[in-house]
Order: structure tokens, then C-alpha cells, then sequence
């Protein structure tokens, strides 16, 4: 692994992130709806100085893993759920015109909620969900940085780089911001994903419908 080298990934390594993605989650509905789509959702990561994406290339410059974090301050109006529907709206609008198979996703169904509020907000039927005071008060004072999202190549499975992105996940949210909690959500079920993050000494929180949470205070 001595050729590879993690890099803060940047708009014109954004594709090659989203074909990594596509390989990584080959049935998800981010992959189903197309990589433009995928390019975009990862554009979010790029959007703010609270929202972060690198990746692993290899020695051919090709990405091979990669990993996307949110620094929850009280400074950023939305989570990660929200904040990346409203971003990718117009790209998701042209994926399902073009894709329209995808509307039967089963991803479709359990994420048609989120989708409908923020169609609703987009059309203007309702207004922008925010934090409340409260909310962002109670994050201010006890700051996190959240991983959202973490993929591996197939191909590189069992080699370790799940750890090395963990790792460098961490060595940023300690050097670039300051903030030593750490926090994700991850399927309940998924218990192999599970088992790789207690290698890496997250702990196990509680489960909120079909998601686990759990987190990890660095050194």
C-alpha cells in the first residue's frame, strides 16, 4: 500500500469518487440513478468549510475508497439527510425523468418522506426546515464531526483501506477541526460494517429504526 496516498478530493476528482461509489453499492439508489447524480450528491461534501470528502487513489491516480464527514456545530441550518436533498433536488428531478424504473427502488419507499418534504419545499408548499435556537445551542457546545458516507472499491476489499479511511477521518476531525467526538449512523443489520468499526473502537449507541448509532471520542 506504500504507492497509494489519500487526497481531499476536489470537483475534478469527483467522478472518479462516484464510479469508486458505484462499485462499492452496486444496488443502491444513488448508483441506479445514474453517476451524474452521484457526482453531484458528492459536490455537497465540496459546498462548505463544514462538510468534507477525500478519497484513496492507487498508484494509476484511479480512486480506490473514500470517505465524507459533516462537522455538526450549530453552524449549518440542516443535517446531511436534508442539506444533500435540497443540493442534488435538480439532479434527482432529471435522474428519475430519465431513469423512471428507479421510482421502483425499494430505497424509493423508504426514503419517500424526506423526498416529499423536500419537493414540497422546493415547490414552496411549505417552508425550509432548519435547526431550532435550541438545537444549534446544544451542538455549539458539544460539537461532533459525523461520518456520513465510507466505500470501499470490491476490489480492494480486505486490504485494510476501510481502517486507513477511518483513520484519516478521525486525524481530521482532531488536526482540521478540533473536535474529537466522532458519530455515524449505520444499518442495524449490516453487521459486517458493524464489526469493522469496533475493530476500530467505535462504540455501539442506540437504535433508532433501522439504524444503529454509534461513536467514538478520540485520544
Amino acid at each position: 500500500m506504500s504507492c497509494e496516498k489519500i487526497k481531499n478530493t476536489t470537483v475534478n476528482e469527483l467522478r472518479g469518487a462516484a464510479v469508486c461509489h458505484q462499485r462499492a453499492f452496486p444496488k443502491s439508489l444513488a448508483t441506479a440513478l445514474g453517476v451524474h447524480y452521484v457526482v453531484q450528491m458528492f459536490s455537497w461534501y465540496l459546498s462548505s468549510d463544514k462538510t468534507f470528502l477525500f478519497h484513496v487513489e492507487d498508484a494509476q491516480g484511479r480512486c480506490i475508497g473514500y470517505c465524507g464527514g459533516l462537522v455538526s456545530d450549530g453552524s449549518l441550518g440542516t443535517g446531511s439527510a436534508s442539506g444533500m436533498a435540497q443540493h442534488t433536488f435538480k439532479a434527482a428531478i432529471v435522474a428519475f425523468l430519465t431513469h423512471p424504473w428507479v421510482l421502483l427502488h425499494p430505497e424509493v419507499r423508504e426514503k419517500w418522506p424526506l423526498l416529499w418534504k423536500n419537493l414540497k419545499m422546493k415547490l414552496g408548499l411549505t417552508k425550509r426546515t432548519h435547526f431550532s435556537p435550541q438545537q444549534k445551542t446544544r451542538m455549539a457546545k458539544d460539537p461532533s464531526v459525523g461520518l456520513v458516507v465510507i466505500g470501499v472499491d470490491p476490489a480492494y476489499h480486505g486490504k485494510g483501506y476501510g481502517s486507513i479511511l477511518l483513520k484519516e477521518f478521525e486525524r481530521k476531525a482532531v488536526e482540521d477541526y478540533g473536535i474529537r467526538k466522532l458519530s455515524l449512523s449505520v444499518l442495524a443489520n449490516n453487521h459486517q460494517a458493524i464489526r469493522a468499526y469496533e475493530r476500530n473502537g467505535w462504540q455501539r449507541g442506540e437504535v433508532k429504526g433501522k439504524s444503529l448509532h454509534m461513536w467514538k471520542v478520540c485520544d
